[in-house]
């Protein structure tokens, strides 16, 4: 293999072993028939192509194989605001995105 195929390579896997290790999906809530799963984000350019999404849906796909229908889906605090104030606001500002679904 020539130096430049290589190195192209192993671009090609860092930059999707990274994408594939920010996807940090959360379940907030399972119930049998569904349940709200969340994912951080950083912009709302975002919300709709970040890794995060992609691997709620999988998750969302894996829990309901035969569909599901979201019921609602928006942003969420990621802490308390009581919590925050007692910090006076050192508490870090990422984002999450949470969906709420159901199986069909």
């Amino acid at each position: 293999m020539r130096q430049g195929t290589w190195l192209l390579l192993m671009g090609a896997i860092a930059v999707m072993g990274a994408a594939g290790c920010s996807a940090e999906v959360t379940v907030l809530r399972d119930t049998p028939a569904g349940g709200v799963v969340s994912y951080p984000f950083e912009t709302e350019s975002d919300i709709l192509t970040t890794a995060g999404r992609g691997a709620a849906l999988r998750l969302i796909g894996e829990k309901c194989p035969h569909g599901s229908r979201i019921v609602k889906e928006g942003e969420i605090a990621k802490v308390s605001k009581k919590a925050d104030r007692a910090w006076q606001g050192q508490i870090t500002a990422d984002r999450l995105w949470a969906i709420e679904f159901i199986c069909a």
